[in-house]
C-alpha cells in the first residue's frame, strides 16, 4: 500500500496496495475478492519478461546515490549555498536530480510512455495472492495486509490487480474490465467483490460508471477514494508547494508505528526554506510527471481546466485531453447517481475517509494529507482550522432526514450531502492509505468486504459514522460511557481513555472542558498499560442544547517517549436537545487556549516557537485542575 516514494515526491499520493494470487481455483459460492491498489504501487519494468528486464519502479535508492556521486560537485556547491539562503538553488539540484532518477518513466505529450515498459501480468492463475504468496512473488505490494486476508479467506479467491500508474483512470478502468472478466471465467463466479484504495477508489467506481449494465460487481469497498481528486497536481506543477512538516512527521511516525511524538517538534515552525527548497525542487518533478495521464486523472475537478490550459497543448495532448475530460465532465459527476443506481440493484457500496488533516502541498483542505474530505466523499467540509457555527444541522441535499445526524462531532464535515450518507464513515486523523494499520479501520475494512455485518453506518455502535484514529501514534482515546464517539448528553456520567499504544504506559494528570462546564475526577487513576482503558467519572449539567461543540483535554504523561508531558484534545458535540438557529458562514474550530489566556503573548510566542505549547499546556492544566 503506501511504500511512500519518498518526501522529495510530496505528491506522494500515497501508496495504496493490496494483492492477489491464484492457482487453480475451486468453484465456490462466495464472490471472488479483486484488490485495486493505490498510485505507484505496481512494479514497472524495462524488457519486462526478457533476459535484460529492469525495474525502474518502485523506487530504487542506488540511482539516488548514483545521481549524487556523478553530479557532485553542482550537489555540493548548491548544498553549501543554502548557507547564504540560495533555498530555490538548491532545490533546482535536486530536481534535476529527481528527474534522472524517474527517467525511465517519463511520457509524451500524447500520454503514452517514452520508454516500452511492463508490470506483472493480470492472469487469474498467477495473480491470487495464494500464489504469489507461496511463490514470494515481489510483485506482491502489501504483504502484510495479503497474510492477513489469507488468513481472513480463501487466498485462492482474491486476486491482485496490477496496473501502470501513470495512465489515466478510464483506460486502467478498462483493462480492470478485461481483468475481472478473466476473473469470473477462472472462478465461475457470475459477480466480484471489489477493495480500492485511493487512486484504485478512482478507478474502481470509474469501472462501475462505464460497466454498470454488465451487474458483475456484489460489493465495492473503498479506502480514501481518489473520487473527486486532490490540489496535490496543481500545486506540484506550479511550484506552489507549502508542506506540512508536523503532519508528514506524524504519518512517517504512522508508518513505522512510532509512539515517540517526534511531530512535536515541529508544532508551529516557520519551515519557509523548507518549502523554497520544494517548490524549486518542483520543475524537476513535473517534467517528469506533467504527461502522466494520472496527475490529470488525479486532479482536482475545480482546478482542472486552468491547469489543463496552463499546461497542456491542445494539439500534442489531444489523447491525454480526451480521455480526462470524460473522466472530469461525465463521470465524476456521475458518481451519486451510479451508486444509488447500483445500490437499488443490491450492490453493496461503502467508504472510509480520513479527516482533520492537512494537504501534503499546502492549502486550507480538511483531508488525510493526501486527499480532501470533500472529494472523497462528495460532503460538505469547512476549511481546515474552520468549523461550521453553533446549531448547523446540516444541508440535507442528500440526506433529509432529521432524525440522522450526519454532522462530525468536530463541526466540521456535514455528510448529509455526501455521495452515501448512510454508508460513508469518516475517522479523524486517520491517515492517507493506513487502514490496515489501525485496529478500528481494519476492522471495519474486513467486516464491509467479508461479511453482512455491516449495511450501513447504523448497523453496529461498535462503528458509528464518525471516529477518532485507534493508531498508537495517537497515544489515547476517549469517549463518554453512554453515547457514541465525540458526543456527550445528560445520559453520560464517566469518560472512558484508553491507551492506544503498544509499549509506553501513560498516567494522566488531568481532563478540563472547554465549551461545556464539567468536574472530571482523576484522583487515584494510577499506570495504565498499553491497550488498557480507565473509566473517570464526572460532574456537572450537560446543557439541553443540539449541535453545540465543545472540547475535552487530557493531559499526561507518556512514559518513555522522547516527549514526556502530553495532551490530547477531543472535539465533542452536545447532542443534548434540538438544535438552535445559526448563522451563515464558518467560524474558528480552535477554542481559547488556557495557557494562551494565561501567560503573557510574549511569553506565549516562545513556547511556541520551541515546541514546547504542548509540555506547557500539560503542566499548567494539571495545577489549575489540583486547585480548582
Amino acid at each position: 500500500m503506501r511504500r511512500i516514494t519518498g518526501i522529495i515526491l510530496c505528491i506522494a499520493v500515497l501508496i495504496s496496495c493490496l494483492t492477489v494470487g491464484a492457482g487453480a481455483a475451486e468453484k465456490k459460492d462466495d464472490a471472488p475478492i479483486v484488490l485495486i491498489s493505490g498510485f505507484l504501487c505496481s512494479q514497472l519494468y524495462a524488457n519486462y519478461g526478457e533476459e535484460n528486464e529492469e525495474k525502474v519502479w518502485g523506487l530504487d535508492t542506488s540511482k539516488i546515490t548514483e545521481r549524487i556521486g556523478d553530479d557532485f560537485p553542482n550537489f555540493a556547491l548548491n548544498l553549501m549555498g543554502l548557507l547564504i539562503g540560495r533555498n530555490a538553488e538548491f532545490g533546482e539540484t535536486i530536481g534535476e536530480g529527481a528527474a534522472y532518477v524517474l527517467e525511465m518513466l517519463r511520457c509524451n505529450p500524447d500520454g503514452s510512455s517514452v520508454y516500452p515498459l511492463g508490470h506483472y501480468p493480470n492472469n487469474p492463475e498467477t495473480s491470487s495472492i495464494k500464489y504469489m504468496l507461496e511463490n514470494d512473488i515481489d510483485n506482491l505490494y502489501e504483504k502484510s495486509f495479503c497474510q492477513y486476508l489469507s488468513e481472513e479467506t480463501d487466498p485462492s479467491r482474491v486476486f491482485c490487480f496490477q496496473y501502470d500508474s501513470r495512465l489515466d483512470a478510464v483506460t486502467v478502468a478498462r483493462q480492470l474490465h478485461s481483468f475481472i472478466a478473466d476473473i469470473k471465467e477462472y472462478t465461475g463466479s457470475d459477480k466480484v467483490k471489489i477493495f480500492s484504495l485511493s487512486f484504485g477508489g478512482l478507478i474502481s467506481s470509474t469501472y462501475l460508471a462505464l460497466y454498470s449494465d454488465e451487474n458483475d460487481i456484489e460489493r465495492l469497498v473503498m479506502s480514501v477514494p481518489a473520487l473527486g481528486g486532490t490540489n496535490i497536481p496543481d500545486r506540484l506543477l506550479r511550484g506552489e508547494i507549502e508542506l506540512s512538516p508536523e503532519s508528514i512527521v506524524s504519518f512517517f511516525e504512522t508508518i513505522l508505528g512510532s509512539e515517540s511524538n517526534l511531530a512535536r517538534l515541529f508544532e508551529n515552525n516557520d519551515f519557509a526554506r523548507l518549502n523554497e527548497i520544494l517548490c524549486g525542487a518542483s520543475g524537476g518533478l513535473s517534467s517528469s510527471l506533467k504527461y502522466w495521464g494520472s496527475i490529470w486523472s488525479l486532479c482536482s475537478a475545480d482546478l482542472y481546466e486552468d491547469l489543463k490550459k496552463d499546461f497542456l497543448d491542445p494539439a500534442e495532448s489531444k489523447a491525454i485531453i480526451e480521455k480526462n475530460d470524460i473522466l472530469h465532465y461525465q463521470i465524476m459527476p456521475s458518481f451519486p447517481e451510479v451508486f444509488r443506481e447500483n445500490i437499488k440493484k443490491g450492490v453493496s457500496i461503502s467508504i472510509i475517509c480520513g479527516s482533520g488533516s492537512p494537504i501534503a502541498a499546502g492549502g486550507e483542505l480538511n483531508g488525510d494529507l493526501v486527499l480532501p474530505v470533500s472529494s472523497v466523499t462528495g460532503a460538505r467540509c469547512a476549511p481546515l482550522g474552520e468549523r461550521f457555527p453553533e446549531g448547523y444541522s446540516g444541508i440535507g441535499t442528500v440526506c433529509s432526514d432529521k432524525s440522522h445526524n450526519h454532522i462530525s462531532p468536530s463541526m466540521e464535515v456535514d455528510a448529509s450531502c455526501a455521495y452515501l450518507p448512510e454508508n460513508t464513515w469518516f475517522v479523524d486523523s486517520h491517515y492517507h492509505g493506513q487502514y490496515f494499520y489501525e485496529d478500528y479501520t481494519r476492522s471495519l475494512v474486513t467486516k464491509l468486504l467479508l461479511t453482512d455485518e455491516i449495511n450501513d453506518i447504523r448497523s453496529d455502535p461498535a462503528y458509528p459514522q464518525f471516529e477518532y484514529s485507534s493508531h498508537a501514534y495517537r497515544t489515547l482515546h476517549a469517549s463518554f460511557d453512554k453515547s457514541s464517539t465525540g458526543y456527550l448528553s445528560s445520559e453520560d456520567s464517566r469518560l472512558i481513555v484508553k491507551n492506544l499504544g503498544t509499549a509506553d504506559k501513560i498516567r494522566i494528570l488531568s481532563v478540563v472542558s472547554n465549551g461545556v462546564e464539567l468536574d472530571f475526577d482523576c484522583s487515584g487513576l494510577g499506570i495504565i498499560s498499553p491497550g488498557e482503558s480507565v473509566s473517570i467519572p464526572f460532574e456537572g449539567d450537560v446543557p439541553k442544547v443540539g449541535s453545540k461543540p465543545a472540547q475535552i483535554t487530557v493531559s499526561y504523561i507518556k512514559f518513555g517517549s522522547a516527549n514526556p508531558l502530553c495532551v490530547s484534545d477531543f472535539d465533542i458535540m452536545i447532542d443534548n436537545g434540538e438544535a438552535a438557529g445559526f448563522k451563515s458562514g464558518f467560524v474558528s474550530a480552535d477554542f481559547e487556549s488556557r495557557l494562551e489566556a494565561a501567560v503573557p503573548a510574549s511569553i506565549y510566542r516562545v513556547i511556541v516557537r520551541l515546541s514546547l505549547r504542548q509540555s506547557f499546556e500539560c503542566l499548567y492544566n494539571s495545577v489549575t485542575a489540583a486547585f480548582d
